[in-house]
Order: C-alpha cells, then structure tokens, then sequence
C-alpha cells in the first residue's frame, strides 16, 4: 500500500508558461496555480489543509497586490480538502469558485459519510472540514485576468460536475480529471459518451500544453490519446458475442482479447512500475464500463439500427 504523501514538490515543465505553477503530492493530484495580472487562481486544493498550506506558503511572496480565487474542477476528495484554508479567518481568506453541482455535492450527505470514514481510517483527515464553492455558475465562466483569460469548460463523465480550464492566450488546457496517463477514470457504462464527448471537446481547442490533475504529462495529444484507448476497448470488446457473459468477469474477457492492464500499458509506452497502481482498477473499471454499453446497445438497438 501507497503511503500518503506528507510533502509537496513544485514541479517544472520545459514549455509551460512561467504564470502557470504545478505542485506535486505524491501520487494523489497536481495543484495548479494561475498568476494573471489581476488574479492568482489555485486551482484544486489538495487532499489536506496541510499539503495545502505548502502551496500557499511559497505562492504568498508572488502574489504582489493580485487578487486570491480558489477553482474547484469537481468535488472529489483529493481535489478540495484544502478549501479550508481559504475561508474567511482561514490562512489565506478569498472566494471559491464551483459549479452549482460541486457545491450540492459537497453539501451532500454522501460527501460527509466519506469523509467520516477517512477520518476513522487516516489521521491526517482530521483536520479537514468540508468547505463548498461560495460562487457558483452552471453553464459555465470566464475569468478576465488582464493578460491571461481562464475559460472554464463543462467537461462532464469523470464525475457530472466537472469543468476544465482553457487558457487561449497560452494554447494551454487545465484538463482536471476529465483526461489523465495514461487513462482517466469512467465509473459506468452511463458515463461513457460524457467521458468520450468531453475529451473531444478538449482535443478540439488544438492545445499546445494539456495539465492534467493525474498523469505527469504536458502532452497536447493527451485527450486524443485518452480517445483512443476508449476506442479500442470498445472496439474489441464489440467482438464478445454477448457482452453480458463478461460485466462480472471484465479482465478475463481481456486477457482473451489482449486487452489486460500490462498489455494496455505496453502499447501506451509505459509499463506498471512506473504508473500509480489505482490505474489497474481503472483500466477494470473501464472494461467493465464499455461492457455495460454495450450490453446496453444490445438491447436496444437505435432506430434504424438492425
């Protein structure tokens, strides 16, 4: 088991722009923060109020008069934990910014069971409160920054609250969870087509720089990558005579269609000791999600369909 990371590492990036500062725990998310000439936007807060304050401890020397927002991309755990730091009396007071759906979310009972539970589990829970965006929009926002714009995307199917960031003077994404490497997470055959659909939209804005939450990559091909991975599931699994035999057995149904999670890795360049092990649940996960949509297909075909 994965021990917890207790520090923050700020990462650098040959080709990202310099107002762009990505920051590291562990294998568990990249925070990035966004220095326009108005504002200073941290976007996601980490797992911890802890690994938070190591952000903003180093990020307060720069902040030179700009104003402080906080973006939440979605309500996941490890995306928003930190938010506690930033209320009013907090060690860095400034607005939080969240979809509608992120702040239900975090206000949901369901949020506070989890959290619950990983204070039984992990003392470093302890400290965390749950803090919801007090600014919220649905369809999505623009942020003027002066020299930087930070349009944000509806880029729902990780979870149906999730929002990206474009940058169009930077050709740079902020692509949260909706793409990851080597392959982001889809919980069920439902989410699919949102999966599918928002990566188009992230590989049709031509980034020049994609950042993702998960993954360690800067790669503009990221989202058509994740594309491709969808579709070879999808493709080979199509050839399952009844795809239903397989929702409780997804692996094994890979293994006979050179689909398991090394041989997956192998065609994306990587190999399991170099990517964090929850990606071998995800790529179960994702079987088992096409699985179901197809199955679903199945049984009721489109009109026009045979």
């Amino acid at each position: 088991m994965t021990l917890p990371p207790t520090r923050v590492e700020e990462i650098l990036h040959p080709g990202v722009d310099p107002r762009i500062r990505l920051f590291r725990a562990g294998e568990e998310i990249d925070t990035l923060v966004v220095s326009t000439r108005r504002f200073m936007v941290f976007v996601d807060t980490m797992s911890t109020p802890t690994l938070m304050r190591q952000i903003t401890e180093v990020m307060r020397p720069s902040l030179n008069g700009r104003a402080v927002l906080v973006l939440n991309t979605h309500a996941d755990w490890d995306h928003v934990y930190g938010n506690s730091l930033f209320v009013p009396g907090g060690q860095l007071p400034a607005p939080i910014l969240g979809s509608r759906w992120t702040r239900e979310r975090l206000l949901s009972v369901p949020a506070l069971e989890r959290l619950r539970s990983q204070q039984q589990e992990q003392p470093r829970f302890g400290e965390v409160t749950l803090v919801p965006p007090d600014l919220t929009f649905e369809d999505g926002f623009t942020l003027h920054g002066g020299d930087l714009t930070l349009e944000l995307l509806h880029t729902p199917g990780h979870t149906p609250d999730h929002f990206s960031v474009w940058i169009p003077e930077l050709r740079t994404v902020l692509a949260g969870d909706a793409a990851e490497y080597p392959f982001p997470s889809v919980r069920d055959g439902r989410a699919l087509p949102q999966v599918r659909a928002s990566l188009e939209r992230l590989a049709g804005l031509r980034a020049e720089v994609v950042l993702p939450c998960h993954g360690g990559t800067t790669s503009p091909d990221l989202p058509a990558q994740n594309l491709a991975y969808f579709r070879t599931l999808s493709e080979r699994l199509a050839t399952l005579p009844d795809p239903a035999e397989w929702l409780n057995r997804p692996d094994e149904a890979a293994v006979q269609l050179n689909l398991s999670y090394e041989e997956t890795l192998e065609r994306l360049g990587s190999d399991a000791d170099h990517v964090p092990a929850f990606y071998r649940g995800f790529h179960t996960d994702a079987l088992r999600a096409t699985l179901e949509e197809l199955n679903s297909r199945r049984l009721s075909p489109e009109p026009g369909g045979e």
